[in-house]
């Protein structure tokens, strides 16, 4: 009865040990996986046009055109850096300050929200989308 009694102690401790071991390594993936996205995380936020003046006045935003050099003859939005959507584009985010608040717009809001998924992705805190673009605030909406 001893011998049974050791043998059924022994294999529970080492099925505890599994656990134990299992659940801890189960814990470490989640923390790596949860800290990868919160490194990668390609978070933005949608501004409108009539926030647009505040934003930039009150909270020193910098515009960011991503548009092509044809569309931003035809005009552009205030002082805008201009970084047109494509190669090199990563290198020329690098190049900012990534603790500023940055407003992206293109035409119609579309390739910016490419653009500010890009930026937010290499770590920029506070990276903000022109909801219509150009067009929205030229038409004042």
């Amino acid at each position: 009865m001893l011998v049974s009694n050791l043998k059924d102690f022994t294999h529970h401790t080492w099925v505890d040990k599994a656990l134990v071991y299992i659940f801890s390594i189960g814990a470490i993936i989640i923390g790596f996986v949860m800290y990868y996205r919160s490194k990668n995380s390609s978070s933005y936020t949608d501004v409108h046009v009539k926030d647009l003046g505040f934003l930039i006045k009150e909270q020193d935003a910098i515009l960011i055109d991503v548009r092509t050099p044809k569309e931003i003859a035809a005009g552009v939005i205030g002082q805008p850096l201009e970084i047109e959507l494509g190669l090199g584009m990563k290198e020329k985010f690098k190049s900012l300050d990534k603790n500023k608040k940055y407003i992206l717009y293109c035409r119609s809001g579309r390739r910016s929200v490419t653009a500010s998924k890009i930026m937010a992705g290499l770590g920029f805190s506070d990276v903000n989308n022109l909801v219509g673009g150009y067009i929205a605030w030229k038409n004042g909406e």
